[in-house]
């Protein structure tokens, strides 16, 4: 980015900052506040300015409005005294939170073959996966969760409750182990007992046949084997193996297996009912792996463990802008999210004809259109799509 860009960005930048009233987090006057600023070394290298803190809103609203930062964030943990050095800083809890990326979901070798479009669905499926989670297996409220686009490729949740306050940074990690299927022995969702209450009598299973617990990963195991299991039984036999043998835990033996299941009704029911036969034990083992692949939140890696494990992190501030998009760092509840399209509902810049330079090949869906830069092409385009061209490092100002 040269200076000529920097210079309009960094406008633009304050343009936005000086129009806006930005919600802070709660609390905020007992939290770490960091900047990277559009200052002479930006965005070549990147400088925090961190330990710092704001009395009062109208501080913290002033000081966005005259330094228009490229990226703004807030610790999630709460401190006795937030601008010291962090050994001094007096740590009293921390907010829980997740950051998903799409890096996570898919493999960095993977990446060009997505569009961003493409990306920012597949983050979002997985993130609605983990809200399921957090409101099914741990009994948050839609109220206790609180969500931002993170202006770029994926989202961070945030729980502000006080029960999640206090916890360390292993705790973290064992909620982060339980969504991702880390380390999980799915054998011990499975109960050997032969009757089970059901519209209020004793229903009694299948000799040998083990039960799958009807709640937690007992549930999500049967929920997710049923919808496979309808959706092989639905295709042709080698459309069928293909499918299954592309999760890579079972041989074509067994796939085959696998499907003559699907299309039993009578065992269908019985897996309805949570039961699992006596049949399915020799390839019990890798149909678990199968199913939890499917229905666990996926990642290349894990969820950001760092950033949900980190009791001392620092977030993205909802409400800012992304410096390396121009897109809204946009809060979200789990009401708005479902709806929520980031290509369209996190753009906050206009239409006004911005000529351009492109630096290499680039393309972007913005508000509902399509645009696409080669290398060396000037171009004139809306400057919502300009600036998100110039924040890539895509282009430069003509």
């Amino acid at each position: 980015m040269n200076e000529k860009t920097k210079q309009f960005v960094a406008r633009r930048f304050k343009a936005y900052y000086r129009s806006v009233r930005i919600a802070p987090p709660e609390e905020f006057w007992m939290r770490e506040w960091g900047f990277v600023l559009f200052d002479p070394s930006y965005p070549a290298k990147l400088v925090m300015r961190r330990h710092t803190s704001f009395a009062t809103k109208d501080d913290l609203a002033n000081y966005l409005r005259e330094n228009a930062p490229a990226h703004a964030y807030h610790s999630a943990a709460v401190y006795k005294y937030p601008t010291e050095t962090m050994a001094k800083k007096g740590w009293l809890g921390a907010d829980l939170i997740f950051d998903l990326d799409a890096d996570h979901i898919v493999d960095e070798a993977e990446l060009p073959r997505y569009s961003y479009e493409d990306l920012l669905a597949l983050v979002k499926e997985e993130t609605l996966k983990l809200i399921d989670f957090l409101t099914s297996d741990f009994g948050f409220a839609d109220d206790d969760i609180e969500l931002a686009f993170s202006g770029s490729r994926g989202y961070h949740v945030h729980i502000h409750t006080g029960g999640v306050r206090g916890l360390g940074s292993r705790e973290r990690r064992e909620i982060v182990d339980y969504v991702m299927a880390t380390g999980l022995d799915m054998d011990s969702f499975l109960v050997s007992d032969l009757k089970e209450k059901e519209h209020g009598g004793e229903t009694p299973i299948g000799k040998g046949d083990l039960r799958l617990i009807p709640e937690g990963w007992g549930k999500r195991v049967r929920d997710g084997l049923l919808e496979f299991l309808h959706e092989i039984a639905a295709m042709d036999e080698e459309q069928a193996i293909k499918a299954i043998r592309a999760a890579g835990e079972l041989d074509r033996k067994k796939a085959k297996e696998l499907l003559r299941i699907a299309k039993d009704e009578t065992v269908m029911r019985r897996i309805e009912q949570g039961q699992v036969p006596q049949f399915y034990k020799p390839i019990w083992s890798g149909l678990t792996r199968l199913v939890t692949k499917l229905v666990r939140v996926k990642s290349a890696d894990r969820v950001d463990e760092p950033v949900t494990a980190d009791i001392k992190r620092l977030i993205r501030l909802p409400g800012s802008l992304h410096g390396k998009s121009s897109l809204r760092v946009k809060p979200l509840t789990v009401e708005s999210f479902k709806e929520f399209n980031p290509l369209v509902d996190a753009v906050v810049f206009g239409d006004k004809p911005v000529e351009i330079q492109a630096t290499r090949n680039s393309a972007i869906k913005l508000k509902g259109e399509q645009y696409k830069v080669a290398e060396g092409e000037i171009a004139q385009l809306p400057e919502h799509v300009a600036l998100y061209f110039l924040c890539r490092g895509a282009a430069e100002l003509a």
